[in-house]
């Protein structure tokens, strides 16, 4: 039986395989492994195809259908995820947020962020929501968590530097502060997103999600640093708002964005992957 407990073993699992298209996965004694017989087999691969052949949930097989597929094809990968309104909205004026997104989708995030080696977000998340930023609601690695505080507002009051997790903040600031379980680097300002993308790179970060919010996932599609880019919608119009987006204007639709995707239903959300 697949669970929130052993989903992650799955994922890594899958990870960890070679360019193969079709295989058979069976659970055994708490560990995927390989079986040549179908009818024994947990899981069975064909290509993108995925059937599963055991006790699972709904849900996490609903999350498995999207996340196997991107671990087969993409070993090393950057990938953004946002949580909005049908009508595109990710927070009131007023910066409340809580809740646009269907508990389902919180595990989703927990299960994108158990598959990435580190989660990246912006100095106003952190401020505004005070986020954890962990994979508490399933079990699985916590990703080192990437604040981008560009003139280093943070400091040690925040969740983040009280549970002893890593954490890595990149400024482009002269000021000096000491963070629990950090380490601060000090960018150039000048192509401050493309600098942070090309460090990420040299820490041997290979999976690497983008959380937010909407400045941060926008800096770094307007500079094509995103590989996949998902957004969760919930069924539910809000009018104003904050806008998941605001990239740079265009003044031609022949310059709109227009890359392969792919659309899932989740629960009573739908999720939409973007590929570029």
């Amino acid at each position: 039986m697949i669970t929130k407990n052993n989903i992650f073993l799955l994922f890594d699992f899958i990870r960890k395989q070679k360019k193969i298209s079709n295989f058979n996965i069976k659970y055994s004694n708490n560990f995927f492994v390989h079986t040549k017989a179908s009818k024994l087999a947990d899981i069975i691969i064909k290509k993108n195809n995925i059937i599963f052949q055991c006790k699972i949930h709904k849900s996490l097989e609903e999350i498995s259908l999207i996340l196997i597929p991107i671990l087969l094809n993409n070993k090393n990968f950057f990938i953004g995820q946002i949580g909005q309104s049908l009508d595109g909205k990710i927070a009131l004026n007023n910066g409340k947020s809580h809740y646009i997104n269907d508990k389902l989708s919180i595990i989703y995030l927990h299960c994108l962020r158990s598959i990435c080696q580190a989660v990246v977000v912006g100095v106003n998340t952190i401020i505004k929501d005070n986020p954890q930023l962990t994979t508490r609601m399933v079990k699985g690695p916590n990703p080192v968590r990437v604040i981008i505080d560009p003139s280093l507002k943070l400091n040690n009051s925040y969740k983040i530097f009280k549970d002893g997790l890593s954490n890595i903040i990149f400024t482009h600031s002269s000021i000096q502060k000491k963070f629990k379980n950090t380490t601060v680097y000090k960018l150039p300002k000048k192509d401050f997103t493309l600098q942070i993308h090309k460090k990420l790179q040299l820490l041997n970060f290979s999976s690497v999600l983008i959380e937010g919010g909407a400045t941060t996932l926008s800096k770094f599609i307007d500079n094509k640093l995103i590989d996949i880019m998902q957004f969760i919608i919930s069924p539910m119009i809000i009018g104003s708002g904050i806008n998941s987006l605001n990239l740079k204007p265009i003044s031609n639709l022949d310059n709109a964005l227009r890359p392969k995707n792919k659309i899932y239903r989740f629960g009573k959300e739908i999720i939409v992957s973007l590929n570029f």
